[in-house]
């Protein structure tokens, strides 16, 4: 069950990235744009599917090393670039070659708040983890006085 929640956070936390990404997209480059929005937001949900399945690369039976950490954002980011390009032209997301580049821009940029934002949260985990740690090791001290 907190796999599933786990999932369904990252889930929740990807897809308002992107809708983040598509308002400031539409506010910069294209304010006057008016989207279907029961197509839009299924689609949405289909790009933030299909980021989810990319994740498939971070998966390893063993801790990754900082280096394999490394190799591998950087594989997701070419990866996500590669799907998630030609799904969004397909869609009509964008046009021309200055669209693509942008589109990829906003792509590394949605990139970057997810590493950021879990980073934040990896923090606050690790800082709950070691207050317990420090909770047990002083009620451990306190049973041997």
């Amino acid at each position: 069950m907190k796999k599933i929640v786990f999932w369904l956070h990252r889930f929740v936390l990807a897809y308002g990235i992107i809708m983040l990404s598509t308002f400031f997209m539409c506010l910069l480059f294209n304010p006057a744009s008016e989207l279907p929005v029961v197509p839009f937001f299924g689609r949405c949900i289909l790009f933030t599917l299909v980021c989810m399945a990319t994740l498939v690369v971070y998966y390893s039976k063993a801790e990754l090393t900082l280096r394999g950490w490394w190799i591998r954002t950087i594989l997701h980011t070419v990866l996500l670039e590669a799907v998630l390009l030609p799904l969004a032209h397909h869609w009509e997301f964008w046009y021309g070659p200055l669209d693509a580049i942008i589109y990829a821009s906003f792509i590394l940029a949605a990139k970057i708040l997810w590493h950021l934002i879990d980073f934040g949260q990896s923090i606050r985990t690790a800082t709950q983890i070691n207050k317990q740690l420090l909770r047990r090791h002083n009620h451990q001290k306190q049973g041997e006085n």
